[in-house]
């Protein structure tokens, strides 16, 4: 079957159900995420390859019971043997102690500064089993055929956040780089002209700077990326990737908007002036 991102493009979708998004032999993704009426949804992965049953960005607590429950539809929820915590932010990973509860052996794969911080949504770090995702972009999880490599995002929009890129499906899993905040959310993208709006949206204010993703777009082109899958918003399927991809290398965003007119700017100057 391969790749099924595109097929789901404006297709009905179960979404009590996990959804299938790349499926061959000994190798399948799935979206498990969080399905609730909000501009701020949370998306979950589960890569089942193998012996290797990988969850990535699990969510916050509130969302436990919702991704466990599909999860359970596929695999025993305690055989999860690897959670990718892209980082540290609680609808990202803030469900993390229940998911040690189930399995305490699990591999938490994470980069040492997000190592840091996890703890403090309450377990005790040294006896959690971690693989340590270095900034020099050498970090691999093998798979039977391929792996799952993991590269540094520096400042997108933590010091050191990273991405998972999965060579079997050649899909991308950004965490908050190419998160939407969405009125009308869609699991995977049909228009992107309106998509740029809910993109920009998210990152002029969480993303550090443009030079910040420039260096990670130049990062990543070089890999064949079939769909982009963030943790918040619509996955993104191939037709849209080289878009998606020159639309961060131009946009603005963070510090470089210090200095840009803005209508809040102005207001402000207009008070202070008149003070």
């Amino acid at each position: 079957m391969g790749l099924l991102v595109s097929e789901l493009k404006g297709a009905a979708v179960d979404y009590s159900k996990p959804v299938p998004l790349f499926k061959e032999e000994g190798h399948e993704v799935y979206w498990v995420g969080s399905y609730e009426e909000y501009i701020f949804r949370c998306n979950a992965y589960l890569i089942v390859s193998g012996d290797k049953r990988v969850l990535l960005d699990p969510g916050g607590i509130q969302h436990f019971e919702q991704v466990k429950t599909r999860v359970s539809q596929l695999i025993d929820p305690s055989e999860v043997t690897h959670i990718v915590a892209h980082h540290q932010d609680p609808d990202v990973i803030g469900s993390l102690p229940l998911w040690l509860k189930l399995n305490p052996n699990v591999t938490v794969v994470t980069t040492p500064r997000t190592q840091v911080l996890i703890p403090y949504y309450g377990f005790d770090r040294s006896k959690v089993n971690w693989l340590d995702v270095s900034p020099l972009d050498d970090t691999m999880l093998e798979l039977e055929e391929g792996a799952l490599v993991f590269l540094s995002a520096p400042f997108l929009h933590f010091p050191d956040a990273f991405v998972t890129y999965d060579s079997r499906s050649k899909i991308l899993f950004t965490g908050d780089i190419f998160a939407a905040i969405q009125q009308r959310w869609e699991l995977v993208v049909s228009d992107f002209e309106e998509h740029k709006n809910e993109l920009t949206y998210f990152h002029v204010y969480y993303m550090a700077s443009n030079k910040a993703l420039r260096h990670f777009v130049e990062k990543v082109r070089p890999f064949p990326v079939d769909a982009i899958a963030p943790q918040h918003g619509s996955i993104i399927p191939k037709e849209f990737v080289g878009e998606a991809l020159d639309f961060l290398e131009e946009l603005k965003c963070g510090i470089d908007l210090l200095e840009e007119e803005s209508p809040a700017r102005a207001l402000i100057g207009r008070i202070l002036k008149n003070r």
